[in-house]
C-alpha cells in the first residue's frame, strides 16, 4: 500500500540520517587530530587584526615563471580533465536522489533530521560541486570555452541560487587582481570587515550568511548589462527549482537550501573561504590546505598550486607540489579546517582585516 510504501521510506532516510551522523563525527575527530602535523606549529606566527599593506605584486606570477623554467615538464599538466563533467552529473543525480528522499518526510514533523542530513551529506556535495564550478571557470574541465559554459548551468542545478555563471566573473577578476583593494571581489568590503570582522558572534554571523555578503559585495563592480548565459543560467536554475517543488515539496526545497546555504558558510568546509587567503603569518599571502577534507572536495586545498598554475585541473594539483617541493615545502599551510573555523572566529586578533593587501594598480618593479 502506499502508507506502507511511505513508511520504508522514512526509516530508509532515518537510517541514513543516523550513519552519516557517525561518519562525520568520524571525520571531525580524525580532521582535528591531523591538525598536530601542521597548523597549530604556525600559529605562533600571529594574526594581525589589520591589514598588513605591500606595495610589490602577487606572488603568484613571479612563481610561475620561476616553476616553469625550473620544472617546464608541468606544462604537460595543463590539459583539461573530462572527467570532472561526469562528476558534476553524478553530483546532480545524488542531489537529486536525496531531494526525493526527504521529500517522503514531512517537514513540519522531521526538520530537524533534514536540516542534519543537508549539514553532514548535502552541504559536502555541494561544497564539491563548487569545486567543480571552479575548474570549469578556469576552462579545466574541456577545451571548448562554450562546454565549460554550459555546464557551469548544469553544475548550478542542485545549488538553488543562480549563480555560478556571475563566480565564473568574478573569479577570474579575483585572479587578476589578488588582494587589490576594491578589485579582487574576494576582498571584504571595508563596512563588512568594521561591523562583522573582530567579535566572535560578528565573525559566525558573516560566514553563516557568505553568499549573501559576497552578492552585495560584488555590486560594487558593476558588471553591467547581464550577458546571455547569466540570464539563461537563472531561467533554467528557477524552472528547476520549481520542478523540484511541484515533485518534492517544501521539504526538498528545504533540503536543498540548507544544503547551498552551509555548503559555503559556518560549516567546516566553509572554512575554506577563510583558509585561502586569510593570512595566517604575514606576509604569506595564500595558503594551501593539506588534510583529509582534500579527498571529497577534489583537492582544493592545494590553493598555493593553483593559484600558481590555473589551468592545472584538480586531479594534477598533488602532482605540482610532488614536481616542485621546494616551490611549496617551506610555505605555511592549513592541515585542519575544523581548527581554522574555531581559530578564525575565536581569537580577537584573527579579523576579516588579517589579509595581505595592495592598492590597485601601485606595483613596484
Amino acid at each position: 500500500s502506499n502508507a506502507e510504501y511511505m513508511g520504508k521510506c522514512s526509516e530508509f532516510a532515518r537510517k541514513l540520517v543516523c550513519h552519516t551522523v557517525r561518519l562525520a563525527f568520524a571525520f571531525v575527530n580524525m580532521t582535528v587530530s591531523a591538525s598536530t602535523d601542521g597548523y597549530p606549529e604556525y600559529i605562533s606566527e600571529g594574526y594581525q587584526s589589520d591589514y598588513v599593506r605591500v606595495n610589490y605584486i602577487q606572488i603568484h606570477t613571479k612563481r610561475r615563471q620561476l616553476l616553469l623554467q625550473k620544472h617546464p615538464e608541468l606544462n604537460s599538466l595543463m590539459h583539461p580533465d573530462v572527467k570532472s563533467a561526469f562528476w558534476c552529473v553524478g553530483i546532480v543525480l545524488f542531489q537529486l536522489l536525496m531531494t526525493y528522499l526527504v521529500g517522503n518526510m514531512s517537514l513540519a514533523d522531521h526538520w530537524f533530521k533534514i536540516f542534519l542530513l543537508a549539514y553532514v551529506v548535502g552541504a559536502c556535495a555541494d561544497h564539491a560541486m563548487w569545486v567543480l564550478v571552479h575548474d570549469l571557470t578556469h576552462n579545466a574541465v574541456f577545451e571548448s570555452d562554450r562546454f565549460n559554459q554550459a555546464f557551469h548551468i548544469v553544475a548550478n542545478l542542485p545549488l538553488v541560487f543562480p549563480s555560478t555563471m556571475n563566480f565564473r566573473y568574478y573569479h577570474l577578476q579575483h585572479h587578476s587582481y589578488l588582494n587589490e583593494t576594491y578589485t579582487d571581489p574576494d576582498m571584504p568590503s571595508k563596512i563588512e570587515a568594521d561591523i562583522f570582522g573582530t567579535t566572535a558572534l560578528g565573525k559566525a554571523l558573516w560566514l553563516l550568511l557568505f553568499p549573501i555578503w559576497q552578492s552585495i559585495r560584488v555590486t560594487r563592480y558593476g558588471k553591467g548589462t547581464p550577458d546571455a548565459w547569466i540570464v539563461i543560467n537563472f531561467i533554467i536554475v528557477m524552472a528547476y527549482n520549481f520542478w523540484c517543488l511541484y515533485m518534492f515539496g517544501y521539504s526538498g526545497i528545504f533540503y536543498m537550501s540548507i544544503s547551498s546555504l552551509f555548503a559555503i558558510g559556518l560549516h567546516p568546509m566553509g572554512a575554506r573561504w577563510v583558509a585561502e587567503h586569510y593570512a595566517m603569518a604575514p606576509t604569506q599571502e595564500t595558503y594551501s590546505y593539506y588534510g583529509p577534507a582534500n579527498l571529497i572536495s577534489f583537492n582544493i586545498g592545494y590553493h598555493n598550486e593553483h593559484h600558481d598554475l590555473a589551468r592545472v585541473p584538480w586531479s594534477k594539483l598533488p602532482v605540482v607540489r610532488k614536481m616542485a617541493p621546494e616551490f611549496y615545502d617551506k610555505l605555511v599551510y592549513h592541515s585542519s579546517y575544523v581548527s581554522l573555523l574555531f581559530e578564525f572566529i575565536f581569537n580577537p586578533q584573527f579579523t576579516l582585516k588579517s589579509r595581505v593587501v595592495r592598492d590597485p594598480f601601485k606595483k613596484s618593479n
